[in-house]
Formats: C-alpha cells, sequence, structure tokens
C-alpha cells in the first residue's frame, strides 16, 4: 500500500506546484477603488493598500482618486504592474 501512496503523492505535488505559483504571478480584480495616484512615479494606490506600477504616463492621467475600475494585473521583478483597467 505505501508503494502506491508515494507515486500519487509525488503526482499531486508536481500537478499543483505550477498552479499556485501561477496564481501568485498575475489577476484580475472586478472592482477595487483607486486611493492616490503618482504620475511622477508612475505608481497607483488602491484601497486595500495594494500599489501598482503604471505602464504608461497616460494611464496616471486617465486614473482618478475615488474612481472604482476593474484591472488586470501581473508580477514583474517581484512588484505588481496594473496592466489594462476599465471603468466598474
Amino acid at each position: 500500500m505505501r508503494n502506491k501512496f508515494v507515486p500519487a503523492l509525488l503526482a499531486a505535488v508536481l500537478v499543483s506546484a505550477p498552479l499556485a505559483s501561477m496564481a501568485r504571478t498575475s489577476g484580475y480584480f472586478s472592482d477595487a477603488v483607486v486611493k492616490s495616484v503618482n504620475p511622477s512615479a508612475l505608481t497607483v494606490t488602491m484601497e486595500d493598500g495594494n500599489t501598482y506600477a503604471l505602464n504608461y504616463a497616460a494611464q496616471a492621467t486617465e486614473l482618478k482618486p475615488g474612481q472604482h475600475i476593474a484591472f488586470n494585473w501581473i508580477d514583474v521583478n517581484g512588484g505588481s504592474r496594473l496592466t489594462t483597467f476599465r471603468p466598474s
């Protein structure tokens, strides 16, 4: 019985490990509230305290404090980058 358990456990770990790491490197929020925007640093801070880097300076001019947005983000070099957003 032990001989069957070890390969099954190993297979379960190998299958779930990539999925767990992928979940932490990108994401989508459907209703976030912008707390502040820093155009000089190209960052936006949400009401939940998370700060995201922006791709372009134009994104900083489109975002306003108090605005509700839906957005996608990715993890780049240990920091989170807002990739796309739209009003929600």
